[in-house]
């Protein structure tokens, strides 16, 4: 743990120290271990050896429980399951024997700082319990290692309050003299910086404000009144947390009392010149605290976190003459909060910034009165803010919760809708395989009103997705039966069984999935997977299958690159031309893997591919016309290809002919002959054509086998206008397939305590819009405005498509 040169070449290139911020696989690279996977457990300690790129490391796992896993070995570990920390706190964190305390101090750069500023014969608090109330003054005597303790730098203290016992009070003796206490030792995260305010504080305080001086006097006088000042928010913090058993609103005056009786007790019993200085001010502080005091718990210590300790009041934003907006609500406040347009009461619990959100944006973790969908009990990001039962704790923007006297609970007169069950909607788990929808006849019967997923809390991107992947096509079944091996997180399979029985399976078979069964995959998600706010936030369709597809369930890709490279979508990246006013997505395809320069290894069984647009809102082409049938034959590497000119076997490329001799990606490929015969035109001497590797069976029957031609069928087209995700999928295999469209959210029953509904709708003009003649008559249309609604939403916000191949679909 030796501190590196700080100009060192590999430290500029990536920090060196670590602590995994959640659980996760690693894999090993190098060392006698005999595991080739082990898991990376959260607030483990990682030192970096080398970065690999592609926010990969190459690590070293110093474990403090001692196995002998991770000994002499290194792993592969991506960096986004890591925190950063400087050497100077890695030194501490051994001592440190919480994870989650480990991941508050790693995450805290601030309060580090100034526990890194700290020195012997500093005055700091102590808490031998970082989440509890007890917090004591102390004196540091010592500041580093303690073989006999195990790993890391420890603290040796000198507490000036408190008759706490300590298990390390002999062993203290070898390392410094206590003269207040007994000596004990503490860790990084038992230790606060001092100041006037509290425990919390960041800044340095005169540290012989609570020390005997050189010539023996006692605490000086003239430093009383800062003593004082020092105390309501060390005392009254036992109030942060309240005891489920005692009633949390209690009235201003017995809070007050309590507080003045904890200032006489505050300092040390055996100075009595304190004692009377504490009863002086005694009366002038009893008026003003009566008045000011509730005001001044709510505005302040209302904000602080129990874990955050960074979490100041002077770092909270939207400040008002010394106070927050939200200064009316505190732990323990009686509030309703609007989650998902429905309105639920509990209590709060906790307010604070968690880890990972924008500096000075309060949340608060609510116990509810009911149980919620996406409740959990009391955690939030695998970190634990308080207890509570399962499904009861959300944590939300402080601006969502709002004051609520509990008999306003029970005065309500506004109807009460549960979203329990979303609408007393059968949901059943439906174990076993279930095949697609295939549709026969009438498109209608199976439509309408309460068909396909429930949208729920800006669940959108997920419902279309799913629904486009898996209501009427196998195309990626195997998703949902393939057996787990050695490199799955040990929550795949349970990943896998809600999304077949609880999702996929009752979709097939009844045609409906209620929103909280969606809400449990969602969770998952959420915990599993380095995407975050899969739960709550409005996300896209790409974030979900990395988190889903890739991360979790850890399925082979579906595009196999040229270049070398794996990927699940394809993102068109192109240049804009100005003289296509409706292009459609074969030519963009085609101009994409033509400035790529790249080709695809094999013929996809699924391609799924994005549209140039970038966010919600800018779009390359205003309108953009979907292929029903893609023609992927020149973008397949080392497939027979046809002769642009005369149709035979292609033995030649030249990319620089591209559009010269006809249109996308054909007009590149040529015979011998042709070649020759195209390329003596001036214009096109100093070309520099490639030969193609043709496969040799194909060359040997060439004369008697026409070249073949590779298409992928259109299957689903996921669209978004504004931040709402909906989208068109084919409703089963052929030319003739009908399509219907789906909105998880198309309706609503209800308002505040509602729910949604969804609705699938056929869509027979479909492949008119998608047709040359449609096409033609779009090319013509100046105005967007005259498009029926489902046209103009198809071809104006399409965002994602989903190709398939029949034929591969039969080998996978």
């Amino acid at each position: 743990m030796e501190k590196r040169n700080s100009n060192s070449k590999d430290d500029r290139q990536v920090p060196r120290y670590f602590v995994a911020k959640q659980n996760t696989i690693l894999m090993r690279i190098s060392g006698e271990c005999d595991n080739n996977l082990n898991t990376l457990r959260l607030g483990m300690l990682v030192e970096a050896v080398q970065d690999l790129g592609d926010s990969v490391l190459k690590v070293r796992v110093i474990d403090t429980t001692g196995s002998e896993v991770w000994c002499g070995t290194e792993w592969r570990c991506h960096k986004f399951d890591l925190i950063a920390v400087s050497p100077e706190v890695w030194k501490f964190l051994p001592a440190v024997s919480v994870p989650q305390e480990r991941i508050r101090l790693a995450i805290h750069k601030r309060l580090c700082e100034e526990l890194m500023s700290l020195a012997v014969n500093d005055t700091v608090w102590y808490c031998a319990n970082p989440q509890g109330c007890s917090k004591y003054l102390a004196i540091i005597k010592y500041i580093g290692p303690v073989p006999q303790l195990g790993q890391g730098y420890y603290y040796g203290l000198d507490l000036l309050e408190g008759e706490e016992s300590s298990k390390t009070s002999l062993l203290s003796k070898e390392y410094f003299l206590s003269n207040h206490s007994e000596g004990r030792f503490a860790s990084l995260s038992n230790i606060f910086p001092l100041k006037p305010g509290g425990p919390t504080g960041l800044a340095k305080t005169d540290k012989n404000l609570f020390i005997k001086n050189d010539t023996g006097n006692n605490y000086t006088n003239d430093k009383k009144k800062s003593i004082l000042d020092s105390t309501p928010l060390v005392l009254l913090e036992r109030f942060i947390n309240f005891d489920d058993n005692k009633n949390n609103n209690r009235d201003q005056r017995s809070l007050s009392k309590e507080y003045l009786q904890s200032v006489k007790t505050i300092t040390h019993e055996n100075d009595s010149n304190v004692t009377k200085t504490t009863a002086t001010h005694e009366h002038k502080w009893s008026s003003d605290i009566e008045s000011n005091l509730y005001s001044d718990i709510e505005g302040t210590l209302g904000h602080m976190s129990p874990l955050d300790c960074s979490n100041t009041p002077e770092k909270n934003e939207n400040k008002k003459n010394g106070r927050t907006e939200n200064s009316d609500l505190i732990v323990g406040s009686n509030v309703k909060v609007l989650l998902d347009s429905d309105v639920h009461y509990g209590v709060i619990r906790w307010i604070g910034t968690p880890p990972g959100i924008t500096p000075g944006k309060l949340m608060a973790a609510v116990e509810l009165d009911d149980s919620h969908p996406s409740g959990t009990d009391g955690t939030y990001k695998d970190v634990r803010y308080f207890h509570c039962r399962p499904y009861r704790a959300v944590f939300t923007d402080l601006d969502q919760c709002s004051r609520c006297d509990t008999m306003a609970k029970i005065d309500d007169p506004t109807p009460s809708i549960s979203t329990d069950n979303f609408g007393n909607m059968e949901s059943s788990v439906i174990v076993g395989m279930v095949r697609p929808i295939s549709v026969k006849g009438n498109l209608e019967s199976i439509c309408g009103k309460y068909r396909g997923i429930q949208g729920h809390h800006n669940s959108c991107y997920l419902d279309a997705t799913l629904f486009s992947m898996f209501t009427f096509t196998s195309v990626f079944d195997n998703l949902l039966f393939r057996p787990p091996n050695e490199k799955d997180c040990p929550q795949y399979e349970e990943v896998q069984r809600v999304l077949r029985e609880e999702i996929v399976n009752p979709l097939r078979k009844n045609m409906f999935v209620r929103a909280d069964r969606v809400m449990k995959l969602r969770t998952l998600l959420e915990k599993l997977s380095s995407v975050s706010g899969l739960t709550s936030e409005e996300k896209d369709p790409e974030e979900f299958l990395t988190s889903l597809v890739a991360q979790i369930l850890n399925a082979e890709p579906f595009l196999k690159l040229s270049s070398g490279q794996d990927a699940y979508h394809y993102q068109l990246f192109v240049e804009k031309d100005d003289h296509l006013n409706l292009p459609t997505v074969q030519q963009l395809l085609e101009q994409s893997f033509l400035t790529s320069n790249i080709r695809l290894k094999e013929v996809p069984s699924c391609l799924i591919i994005q549209m140039p647009r970038f966010g919600k809102s800018f779009k390359m082409y205003q309108k953009i016309q979907p292929t029903l049938l893609l023609d992927v034959t020149d973008i397949i590497e080392d497939s027979p290809r046809q002769c642009t000119v005369c149709g035979k076997l292609a033995e030649f490329e030249c990319k620089e002919c591209y559009g010269q001799c006809g249109a996308g990606l054909e007009s590149t490929a040529f015979c011998l002959q042709c070649l020759e015969t195209v390329h003596q035109h001036e214009r096109r001497t100093n070309h520099e054509p490639k030969k193609l590797v043709v496969p040799m069976e194909f060359a040997i029957l060439q004369e008697h086998c026409p070249v073949p031609r590779l298409y992928l069928e259109l299957s689903a087209v996921v669209c978004i206008e504004t931040s709402h995700y909906v989208c068109f999928v084919k409703c089963g295999s052929g030319s003739e397939a009908s399509w219907c469209f789906f909105d998880s959210m198309a309706d609503r029953k209800g308002e505040q305590n509602g729910y949604n509904i969804p609705e699938m709708v056929p869509c027979p003009d479909f492949p008119y819009w998608l047709s040359e003649e449609g096409g033609n008559y779009l090319t013509e249309l100046t105005d967007d405005r005259h498009l029926p609604e489902h046209a103009k939403r198809l071809l104006c916000d399409a965002y994602m498509c989903m190709y398939q191949s029949p034929d591969v679909m039969m080998y996978k």
